[in-house]
């Protein structure tokens, strides 16, 4: 039976000097990489069972629920008869306005019905949201992908609340999990830890007219499951200890090892682990430090298994680097350091958070042939470094901490979500024409969704350090054009005003660092 995944670990340094009185032990990095491969990668999209977990309480009141609403609606298009779909509100209470139902015709009548009439009031119990959310995807039907999108502009105030409780919750689900963050309130942390013990993603929405994307994108994407409920079983050998597992994650204990939940495995995105052993190792000593099993359930329901050893040679003279184990160790560490930095910050300690990324930064300019801004993860991944930096560094007001902060939560550094997409035509036609700074005189066609940055990711490259890695979006939506500020350091000005998001007109003025373009439609 064809596994659909690839297990590969890997060492930083292929060799290592065996242990002396002098030096009784030292550390080693390895990743594990697991990537999808196979039939899962050609094969369509799985069938869905979909529950939108939609956040009603008071703070929605208005052009929010408003926006919400009117997203569900469009993800009711999106979906096929071969999906399900349910709605579940959560205020003071939670309720369910529709059981899943099947998206044919008659279905999308009746979710459409079940979305209208829908009120905001009352406090935030999230945990009372996910809850009877995951009690509605119990019923799903065999061979239908079960996950949950959760929609919340505002922080828990009842049941479990913290992060850490919620994300255990949701680790104990076994179900896929996103959420999209509204405005300026939302608690990024607990929806960015939802969506991490979920195997989802998260995402930042400044505008509620913004939502429909980032919610066809959270809920289509688990369609795109290859593998899930993955597991690493990692058995060290004799002298050898693990230390530390980035991404962190609960470990269990036993004789042989220890285990670890690891997530799921997308058509477009695996998995990267880092760990850090210490050595002991004798001049007897194979050579072999770890064994590694993976497991993981297919969409059929079958489970795999592949299995994988860290080996090094043991020797003395200088140890030879693995250049491709280096790199996704440092994506891995550097996630991790910036995770570390948000948590300085959160209490305030702001130099210390860049002090962090700084380090951070230092570890992949060390790597021997590292260039800047050459395309790669890890140079896309120095870029987001240098913005965070200058964030932290910044003297920015509280709102436009809070902004950037929300905002780079969205980046995670081996994540597909964050390079261009398809160039999609849109209904209104528009470019931009570039009037002064490094842009002058350049025009720059749009397509339906768009990134502008200084960065080689972004669909539109403004090569100058006055702008963020990705500065800028502009999206059309419909029968409009939106801005959207990425949370760039500089900010992002229309007609000489600073915004978050704003509606474009024809012939707007819009700066980005130095750089000054025109908006024209036609």
């Amino acid at each position: 039976m064809n596994t659909p995944f690839s297990v590969l670990a890997r060492c930083e340094h292929k060799n290592v000097e065996p242990s002396t009185a002098a030096a009784p032990t030292s550390r080693l990095w390895a990743s594990i990489k697991i990537d999808p491969q196979g039939g899962g990668l050609e094969r369509e999209r799985a069938p869905l069972a979909v529950t939108l977990v939609v956040d009603t309480s008071g703070s929605m009141q208005g052009t929010p629920i408003e926006h919400v609403i009117r997203s569900c609606e469009i993800l009711v298009d999106l979906l096929g008869e071969r999906d399900q779909l349910a709605i579940v509100t959560f205020a003071s209470h939670a309720a369910v306005r529709s059981g899943l139902t099947r998206v044919d015709t008659t279905g999308k009548t009746q979710l459409r019905r079940a979305l209208h009439g829908i009120a905001a009031d009352g406090n935030t119990n999230l945990h009372g949201g996910l809850e009877v959310a995951a009690g509605v995807l119990m019923t799903a039907p065999a061979g239908l992908r079960r996950a949950m999108v959760v929609m919340s502009d505002g922080r828990p105030n009842v049941g479990l609340s913290s992060a850490a409780d919620l994300a255990s919750y949701v680790t104990g689900l076994k179900l896929a999990v996103s959420s999209l963050g509204f405005g300026i309130s939302h608690d990024e942390a607990v929806l960015d830890a939802l969506a991490t013990a979920g195997s989802g993603r998260y995402a930042y929405v400044p505008d509620p007219a913004l939502a429909r994307i980032d919610l066809a994108r959270a809920a289509l994407a688990h369609g795109g499951i290859v593998v899930d409920q993955l597991e690493l079983k990692l058995e060290p050998a004799d002298g050898v200890e693990l230390v530390r597992l980035l991404p962190t994650s609960p470990l269990r204990v036993g004789g042989r090892g220890v285990t670890a939940p690891v997530g799921d495995v997308f058509v477009d995105e695996g998995r990267a682990l880092a760990v850090e052993l210490q050595l002991a190792l004798g001049p007897h000593a194979t050579g072999r430090l770890a064994a590694i099993l993976i497991s993981g359930r297919a969409p059929d329901g079958t489970v795999h298994r592949t299995s994988a050893s860290l080996d090094v040679d043991i020797r003395t003279g200088p140890r030879i680097v693995d250049r491709d184990a280096q790199r996704d160790i440092l994506l891995v560490r550097a996630d991790a350091a910036r995770a570390d930095a948000r948590a300085q910050a959160d209490r305030g300690a702001l130099p210390a958070a860049a002090t962090i990324l700084r380090q951070a930064a230092a570890w992949i300019d060390a790597i021997d042939g590292f260039v800047r801004n050459d395309g790669s993860l890890l140079a896309e991944l120095r870029e987001q470094l240098e913005d965070e930096i200058a964030s932290y560094e910044r003297k920015s007001s509280d709102l436009e901490r809070v902004h950037q902060r929300k905002a780079s939560r969205t980046y995670k550094a081996q994540s597909p979500g964050y390079t261009p997409a398809a160039r999609d035509c849109p209904a209104i036609p528009a470019h931009l024409v570039g009037i002064a700074g490094p842009v002058a005189g350049q025009r720059f066609e749009l397509a339906t969704d768009n990134t502008i940055g200084r960065s080689g990711s972004n669909h539109i490259v403004v090569l100058s350090h006055m702008l963020s890695r990705s500065h800028t979006r502009i999206v059309f939506l419909g029968d409009h054009w939106m801005l959207q500020d990425l949370g760039a350091t500089n900010g992002s000005l229309v007609n000489g005003k600073q915004v978050q998001s704003c509606r474009l007109a024809d012939g707007d003025v819009i700066k980005l660092g130095d750089a000054e373009l025109r908006f024209t439609m036609g």
